[in-house]
């Protein structure tokens, strides 16, 4: 099982595909690298596809205390040094995003490419307060009663950890005092901007992402929500391959 010794606990990691430029694709809260299945087919044709399971999640471990979203962050950027020959190509969902977007800022050398899916770079006082009601679920209840909560049973073989799915979700909530929005524009990289025009966190966070990154493109996809990746694969998983594909 390949893991990354992060000081006393390991994230989890797997690979796909033989291409020479690396993608690395980074899934939301309550989920797992099993979130990917159909892309990492899809894009391991051309590609060396890489999934992970953030910490407290999957089979990755779940170090005690808080986080942040830069160590989060720093996660990711671990995964793109030891699989990836120069920069990556990072593919992040909803709280994946966030990562992916704190990553393409504090690690720029690493990121080849972002493609962002239903995620947001700041939140309000409404959804400061839904990432704090999914931690307290996660402390009181357990990491499965989060999965049940986020409908996200069939992206993981096994709910995430507790204490550490709570510490992730805060962090998230963190974006109400801290937004990465005024940071966004240090994006250099190509972007591609998904959401679904159904999604539950509505499509107001991509507009603003799309706006603040240099030459970001987005995509609204009519009559699709937050899972757009399972509601409709073939045509996610198309906008994808022809965006790598563009860009080279």
């Amino acid at each position: 099982m390949p893991v990354i010794d992060r000081g006393g606990w390991n994230l989890h990691y797997e690979t796909a595909g033989v291409g020479e430029q690396v993608v690395v694709l980074t899934h939301g809260l309550g989920s797992s690298g099993a979130t990917w299945a159909a892309l990492t087919t899809a894009l391991a044709r051309s590609h060396r596809v890489v999934t992970w399971d953030l910490r407290a999640h999957g089979r990755s471990g779940s170090p005690p205390g808080p986080c942040t979203i830069a160590a989060l962050a720093d996660d990711l950027a671990a995964i793109a040094r030891v699989v990836g020959k120069g920069s990556v190509h990072a593919v992040g969902h909803s709280a994946g995003g966030v990562i992916a977007m704190r990553f393409a800022i504090d690690h720029p050398d690493l990121a080849r490419s972002l493609v962002l899916v239903g995620t947001a770079s700041e939140c309000n006082a409404r959804a400061h307060e839904f990432y704090e009601s999914l931690a307290e679920t996660a402390e009181r209840e357990g990491g499965a009663a989060v999965v049940r909560r986020l409908g996200t049973s069939g992206e993981t073989a096994s709910p995430p950890e507790g204490a550490g799915l709570a510490h992730l979700a805060r962090a998230m909530g963190g974006l109400y005092a801290a937004p990465i929005t005024p940071e966004l524009g240090e994006v250099r990289c190509p972007t591609l901007v998904i959401v679904g025009e159904q999604d539950f966190l509505g499509v107001g966070g991509s507009v603003i992402i799309s706006r603040r990154i240099p030459a970001a493109r987005l995509v609204i996809v009519p009559e699709r929500g937050h899972a757009i990746f399972r509601e409709d694969a073939d045509s996610f998983n198309r906008l994808i391959v022809d965006f790598l594909r563009a860009i080279g």
